[in-house]
């Protein structure tokens, strides 16, 4: 059997695609086995979001290449964000095998039988590729992308760039594609795409998919990623309302709370209309998990304007950050802006920044468990008899339980973080 090592960076959507990917390898051909240990094919799905992914990338590109040295019959593949963006930079690094771009990754299997290395522009794509994916790679939920690419352009993202115009899978591929990881007993979907929020298949959106997914037997949760906040329609916050299977987590980008540096950014809202949406979701689910992304360090950000994200933040209730340090990305805007933030003073930053997020984490799981609201999760593994799961709230729970990984289990929120009993 042909031994694949695969090594994923980033988000969901590459989550997604790399399970795409192996599962196009033909059943009982293939072993998976852990990156970088000795493999036949060495997978480098890489990211390129922050500076940070990049170096991750290139070191997992590196450690594939140590193990081609000793065995040099093993090939190297690298697709995804990174590859697509700096595919000389790659093929510089040593002896690829194929640098292949976002478009067909999924056709690696096929490539690699017809030693192909053709290599598409990805600024000429229009049409979303789908391929199926009946199991993820070590994974209890499943992850389904839906949308990919973005032509919002923000001054400081070269996702655009990497994953192409905006384009939708059609929804009949949708929901195919879920009974799909129904038949595999997922009982979780997590929808995701690079911006999420701009799904549309002639005029059906989001909101008919999540209704359509209500109607699934077997499906019990499902999980929404990242939407860009002037997305989060009225629609959408009916059809949460509605739709008693959405996990009630929703993880909305701020990047920042001063008006004058959204601005700058590109952004399209201003903070009075993400202070109005986290509002409006709580309104119908007081208990929602409501996480953000922002963006610390941006160029020429003044401490008034940090003062501003700070104190917007502080008054929201919020139940997590995602903090990021500004990170120049060739060929944005925000790249050529002369006022660029010293690093240290990014990290100052940043560092209060994780602080204000642990407290409120802190300060929210205390609300669950004053409240005891019921936490509901698939079991993603078992610990010194405990089963793990990752809950709808976005809080890892913990309880001992005779529940299958895969299986969904649901237990009151109290102390320790969360022991309980089994069954809603």
């Amino acid at each position: 059997m042909i031994r694949i090592a695969i090594a994923t960076l980033g988000c969901k959507t590459n989550a997604y695609d790399s399970a795409a990917i192996i599962d196009q390898f033909e059943t009982g051909s293939y072993q998976l086995v852990p990156f970088p240990e000795a493999a036949d094919i060495y997978i480098i799905n890489t990211c390129t979001v922050t500076d940070r992914t990049d170096y991750k990338s290139r070191n997992l590109i590196r450690k594939a290449l140590k193990q081609k040295a000793l065995n040099p019959a093993a090939k190297v593949l690298v697709t995804g964000c990174f590859a697509q963006r700096s595919h000389d930079q790659i093929q510089a690094m040593g002896a690829i095998d194929l640098i292949v771009d976002n478009q067909h990754k999924t056709d690696i299997a096929a490539l690699l039988k017809a030693k192909k290395t053709g290599f598409m522009d990805i600024m000429d794509v229009v049409d979303f590729r789908y391929a199926t994916v009946k199991n993820m790679v070590d994974r209890s939920r499943a992850f389904q992308k839906i949308q990919d690419g973005c032509d919002f352009y923000c001054s400081y993202c070269a996702v655009p760039y990497a994953r192409g115009h905006n384009r939708s899978a059609r929804f009949e591929d949708v929901l195919a594609q879920a009974k799909l990881f129904m038949d595999g007993g997922y009982k979780e979907i997590v929808l995701g795409g690079v911006n999420l929020g701009l799904y549309d298949d002639h005029g059906r959106g989001l909101t008919d998919v999540i209704d359509a997914l209500q109607e699934l037997d077997g499906l019990e949760l499902i999980r929404l990623s990242s939407i860009e906040p002037q997305l989060f329609s009225q629609d959408l916050v009916d059809c949460i309302k509605r739709n008693s299977k959405i996990c009630p987590h929703f993880h909305i980008p701020l990047q920042s709370g001063s008006d004058s540096v959204l601005n700058r950014m590109g952004r399209r809202y201003d903070a009075k209309l993400f202070t109005s949406l986290v509002e409006k979701i709580l309104a119908v689910i007081p208990d929602a998990a409501i996480g953000a992304d922002v963006i610390c360090g941006f160029p020429g950000e003044t401490e008034a304007e940090f003062a501003a994200t700070y104190r917007l933040l502080e008054s929201l209730p919020l139940a997590y950050l995602h903090v990021f340090s500004y990170s120049k990305r060739k060929g944005t805007s925000a790249a050529r802006m002369t006022d660029q933030i010293s690093t240290q003073l990014k990290a100052t930053r940043s560092s209060a920044l994780t602080s204000l997020s642990f407290d409120m984490k802190f300060d929210y799981m205390m609300s669950l468990v004053r409240n005891r609201i019921t936490l509901k999760g698939v079991v993603e593994e078992y610990i010194d008899d405990f089963a793990i799961f990752l809950s709808d709230h976005y809080i890892r729970g913990y309880t001992q339980s005779e529940i299958a990984v895969g299986e969904v289990v649901c237990i009151k929120a109290e102390l320790p973080f969360f022991d309980g009993v089994q069954g809603c």
